[in-house]
């Protein structure tokens, strides 16, 4: 399959690259919130199939840091 180029305009005021980087939180966001248990279990696949410890990919990383 050859590879596809994507050509985008990039001089941007900065309130402009701000309102692109709102909608790219957005997107990840959204995606995450959609596809995230699908996308943990293919990189835990992947992680499987590279032969890491797997005790290492089930350490929950949710806990509340203090600043």
């Amino acid at each position: 399959m050859p590879m596809k180029v994507t050509r985008l305009y990039t001089h941007w005021s900065p309130a402009e690259a701000q309102t692109i980087i709102e909608l790219l939180d957005l997107l990840r966001d959204q995606l995450w919130e959609v596809y995230g248990d699908q996308i943990i279990s293919l990189l835990r696949e992947a992680c499987v199939s590279q032969d890491v410890d797997e005790l290492q990919t089930e350490l929950e990383f949710n806990d509340d840091i203090e600043f």
